[in-house]
């Protein structure tokens, strides 16, 4: 049967997108008063609470490709979508019992402070302006992504949503820093978590529960396509999956990538907000079970539109049909008020790392290259409030060039080049970090092993993208790329540690600062002084009760009738959360 899977409620679907947008500019102008200097703006001067970081860690570790390209391969795939999202939850495990509070523990403001506290200079500037060729393009790639999908829901031209969305970000990141982007983040978990909870619920019970669906799946003739584990020829059969995915090998890789990523300087980022090594782990340990629940709930939905409405998913009008699938079945199934949430769920779901991104590209300049741009042309570099105003302008800076970066990749178009820029991330991003992650473990590194193994590495994943298309040869999987990555770069670093020359003095003392950093538990109240425990619980207290009487007043409207329950769920969601995070104020107050 034909279904059409359009917005019958456009209207109301921008008053959603519209409500959403604004209460972002309000986290921007309530925090711009939580900043006065740069160590403020940039990493909230270690005051954030475990909670406000762990949202934030979620929230960022996806995108709006979850519910895209990832969804259309649940569409295709079945379970085994959900077995790869697990490696979020492996490897936040892994960051709570070890590098979580090492992280907060090395007292640094920027990730690029973390290399040159593990490396020295050389290596922080190499990774500084590594790190700033990579933002850019892939905050770009991520905006102009989420316009393309954005844009075919709403029906607006793609540079008409770069720019408001852009401008959005631009707005409350410029004005308030990391701030901004944990609140921001945490306000778009209240959003995403129960509108996507809701869904899947939905879906199960249209199936009949586990027990139907598993019915469903075996009465389609999806029992192949849908095993979690498949071999190389069921998955050559499946249109729109690439090839060796979801199998063993795949699988190992993929967790293996994942827990690097995640346990190396490059992510440290969001740890150096919190009040210590103990927020931290909790930090983590929060991130990891919220994965859990996305795992388990981010998916099903596009596997029921399989199941329910195959015929309608596969005339939508996309390139590749199957990434709107999840759009698909909400529209199918949901009022229209709801259907803006879900499209407001999968917009929070990239300007969630678009924000942290931008941020950190902003941050990178402010506290790392300019000031060893001043000491090469000897100059004092400003401070106090005088670099936060720097930071903030750079931030602005920094965001006009992304929204740019990302109009340029409109007007030439959703082709070659922006696979051709993700290919770029993909063979920067895993060399870069490895040693990044060996080095927080491992001991008497001299000072060039991290270079070439990065170098070893890069070379490494470089001719495994692009040499066999010059050369004519059949291209490497994802994991034959990556363990070769991994075997290239791990070779290179222990070969160079065992046989280079024994740590010479400085770097003897820079490696053994480090770690005396690392191992030393933070005494908040010497070290930073009174926290704002019980201000932060209230601001988001309050954004959280703002959602909830929202999410209730779009159950007043005329095609809301009859589904009121369905709203309940995320006012009752972010009402218990304010209930709570007030509760909590007044204790900590009290204190």
């Amino acid at each position: 049967m034909q279904h059409a899977l359009v917005v019958q409620d456009r209207s109301l679907v921008y008053l959603v997108a519209a409500g959403f947008l604004v209460s972002l500019v309000g986290v921007g102008l309530v925090f711009r008063r939580f900043s006065s200097d740069s160590r403020d703006y940039f990493c909230a001067n270690g005051q954030a609470k475990w909670w406000l970081v762990g949202g934030s860690l979620f929230m960022q570790s996806f995108s709006a490709w979850t519910f895209t390209g990832a969804a259309g391969a649940a569409y295709r795939a079945g379970w085994s979508v959900m077995v790869m999202y697990g490696a979020g939850v492996v490897a936040n495990l892994f960051v709570a019992r070890f590098a979580g509070p090492w992280f907060r523990q090395l007292r640094v403001t920027t990730q690029a402070d973390a290399v040159r506290l593990r490396f020295g200079v050389g290596m922080e500037q190499f990774y500084s302006y590594l790190q700033l060729a990579a933002g850019f393009m892939f905050s770009g790639a991520q905006l102009f992504a989420l316009a393309i999908f954005t844009s075919t829901i709403l029906g607006f031209e793609v540079w008409a949503v770069i720019v408001v969305l852009g401008v959005v970000v631009l707005f409350y990141t410029a004005m308030s820093g990391a701030w901004a982007v944990l609140a921001a983040d945490f306000v778009q978990a209240l959003v995403l978590v129960p509108v996507t909870l809701m869904l899947a619920f939905i879906c199960l019970a249209r199936l009949g529960g586990l027990d139907g669906m598993f019915e469903a799946i075996e009465a389609a003739g999806l029992r192949g396509d849908f095993a979690p584990f498949k071999s190389t020829e069921t998955v050559a059969s499946l249109p729109g999956v690439s090839a060796g995915y979801f199998t063993l090998g795949f699988f190992v890789a993929w967790y293996l990538n994942t827990t690097i990523q995640n346990s190396s300087l490059l992510a440290c980022g969001k740890y150096l907000a919190v009040k210590d090594g103990r927020e931290a782990r909790r930090a983590a340990l929060l991130a990891s079970g919220l994965a859990l629940l996305g795992m388990m709930v981010f998916f099903l939905p596009p596997m029921a539109a399989r199941l329910l409405v195959p015929e309608a998913i596969e005339s939508l009008p996309l390139n590749n049909p199957a990434e709107g699938a999840y759009a698909g079945i909400a529209l199918h199934l949901l009022p229209p008020g709801l259907v803006g949430l879900v499209l407001v769920a999968m917009c929070a779901a990239t300007m969630s790392s678009l924000d942290g991104g931008i941020t950190g590209l902003a941050a990178i300049i402010t506290q790392n290259a300019y000031p060893a741009l001043c000491r090469l042309f000897g100059r004092t570099p400003i401070e106090g409030r005088a670099r936060l105003a720097m930071g903030r302008v750079v931030n602005l800076v920094c965001a006009v060039s992304v929204i740019a970066l990302a109009l340029v990749l409109a007007k030439m178009g959703a082709g070659g080049v922006f696979a051709l820029v993700l290919d770029i991330i993909a063979v920067l991003l895993a060399p870069v970090a490895l040693p990044l992650m060996l080095g927080v473990f491992v001991r008497r590194v001299q000072r060039f092993v991290a270079p070439m193994a990065i170098v070893c590495g890069l070379c490494t994943g470089a001719g495994a993208a692009f040499l066999p298309g010059w050369t004519g040869g059949e291209p490497w999987l994802y994991h034959e790329r990556i363990f070769a990555v991994v075997v290239a770069g791990s070779c290179a670093f222990f070969a160079a540690r065992r046989f280079g020359p024994r740590l010479d003095h400085d770097t003897a003392a820079i490696e053994a600062e480090f770690f005396a950093r690392r191992d030393r538990p933070v005494d908040f109240a010497v070290e930073v002084g009174a926290g704002n425990d019980s201000r932060q619980m209230r601001v988001i207290g309050c954004f959280a009760l703002a959602l909830c009487g929202g999410f209730l007043l779009l159950a007043l409207a005329e095609s809301s009738r009859d589904h009121l329950g369905k709203f309940m769920v995320p006012a009752v969601f972010a009402g218990g959360i304010a209930v709570a995070l007030f509760a909590r104020a007044k204790v900590a107050r009290s204190r």
